[in-house]
């Protein structure tokens, strides 16, 4: 009674969102209601990355639209008990589920007995938790997204080196950045829209000779502007993708053509090294190395090194709890008043300690700790697994972009904190979503219906 008086309801207030089989005669209106909000739904991601990058709060709006949208198809077009039952016989979509709803609760949950709940600190794990609405919503109509949705990446990517270009050459500024990112998450972030721009050729569709262009230019796009930035987590994790592309099951073409892509990759990455910029960069971790050895800490990797010190101490005095919500923080005037830290590093570390997982632990303890490696970790699995299932290229296809986005955003990790910025948590979570919608949509293999195919472009 209440769901149909739900469907009743939203087809007389929100007509374009509804497509509840109301009666047999409405299977024409509900199909075209059906590719209404797949075609909004498209084109809320086509310009999801670039938002993200270029427009100041974009990405975190976009998010939240999305998310918002997903739910009303949650609410709308699903089966008594079809997402319980999806959950219950699929662990791996379960896993994913738990990954991404464990960090709010579970940091709600350590700052509770700690005594001080702080509203600031909720705001990446709430992205995560609004990622699953995306995620099964979305995963409900990938049989009728238009095929132009994967131009996202390389659109973004273009959209990153035409700031990359403007920030460096009309503002003048040292490294490439946006307003509101600075150059590490904006050189992360491009180049790995950069890699997935070239991983979508031929994803949703055989691409047709312009749109092949069209990639080509976005991973170029992607490079140029990770380049101009300066950040070098970014160049790291370019050897990472391309192992993870070569090792990848059920790649299109010949091991002959594999080979031969391989040895392109490579000499492009030895090309990117071989850089003075690169070089210059890398060699300033080395000179920061013999600076720290021989006791002058106030260089950027020494700063680092002791940041990452400083946690370890902090750990070992409440490894169960942590520190509660900016304990890291809290504690930087009294390590540097004590001489653990210089004020440099203490001045630094009140706003990151430059480790996504070292920020987790330290602050909420063990149970920080398994949410960070979950969120990582539960993806990674679900994405893998989906991939073992899946029969189609399309779903292959999205499960190795999930994969690699996870990867990138792990490695980036290492040096910098990813989710302490609203807009990195909220595109790294959105593109979870996205590629997990994908690679276990509504009839793959592991569900009950009938598999479905993306429209053709």
């Amino acid at each position: 009674m209440r769901r149909a008086f739900l469907a009743y309801f939203v087809q007389r207030k929100f007509p374009q969102f509804a497509w509840y089989p109301m009666s047999k005669s409405s299977a024409s209106a509900q199909a075209f209601s059906r590719h209404l909000v797949a075609n909004i739904f498209g084109t809320l991601i086509l310009l999801f990355p670039a938002a993200s990058l270029v427009v100041p709060r974009g990405g975190n709006t976009a998010m939240f639209v999305t998310a918002a949208l997903g739910a009303v198809i949650l609410l709308t077009n699903r089966r008594p008990g079809e997402l319980c039952r999806s959950l219950r016989d699929n662990p791996h979509a379960r896993i994913l589920i738990i990954s991404l709803l464990l960090p709010f609760f579970a940091i709600l949950l350590v700052e509770t007995l700690h005594g001080r709940v702080v509203a600031n600190t909720l705001d990446s794990p709430v992205r995560f938790l609004l990622a699953t609405l995306v995620f099964l919503g979305l995963r409900r109509i990938v049989d009728v997204m238009p095929t132009w949705t994967d131009l996202a990446f390389a659109t973004g990517a273009i959209c990153a080196a035409l700031m990359a270009w403007y920030s460096t050459a009309d503002l003048l500024a040292a490294r490439a950045e946006s307003s509101f990112l600075n150059p590490i998450h904006f050189g992360d972030i491009a180049i790995l829209l950069g890699s997935l721009s070239l991983v979508s050729i031929h994803w949703l569709s055989h691409d047709k000779p312009w749109i092949v262009a069209f990639k080509l230019i976005g991973g170029a796009a992607g490079c140029y502007a990770s380049w101009a930035s300066q950040s070098r987590g970014g160049w790291i994790v370019l050897p990472c993708l391309l192992i993870i592309w070569l090792l990848w099951q059920r790649q299109p073409g010949g091991m002959k053509r594999r080979l031969t892509i391989a040895l392109i990759g490579i000499a492009l990455l030895a090309s990117t090294f071989a850089s003075q910029v690169v070089r210059d960069r890398f060699e300033m971790i080395r000179s920061d190395l013999v600076n720290l050895s021989a006791g002058d800490a106030n260089t950027s990797t020494g700063i680092r090194v002791e940041l990452w010190k400083a946690a370890g101490r902090l750990i070992a005095q409440r490894p169960l709890l942590g520190q509660g919500a900016h304990g890291y923080r809290d504690a930087m005037p009294g390590m540097a008043a004590s001489g653990q830290l210089t004020p440099l590093a203490a001045d630094l570390g009140k706003g990151e300690v430059h480790n996504q997982i070292l920020a987790y632990f330290v602050d909420y303890g063990l149970l920080g700790l398994l949410c960070i490696v979950g969120i990582y970790a539960g993806p990674a699995i679900f994405f893998m697994r989906s991939a073992r299932l899946s029969t189609g290229h399309v779903q292959n296809r999205a499960a190795l972009m999930g994969l690699m986005t996870v990867v990138a955003f792990a490695v980036f990790g290492l040096t910098v904190e990813t989710f302490n910025l609203k807009v990195t948590v909220a595109f790294y979570a959105t593109m979870l979503a996205l590629f997990a919608a994908f690679a276990y949509p509504v009839g793959s293999p592991a569900d009950d219906e009938t598999p479905a195919s993306p429209a053709g472009r």
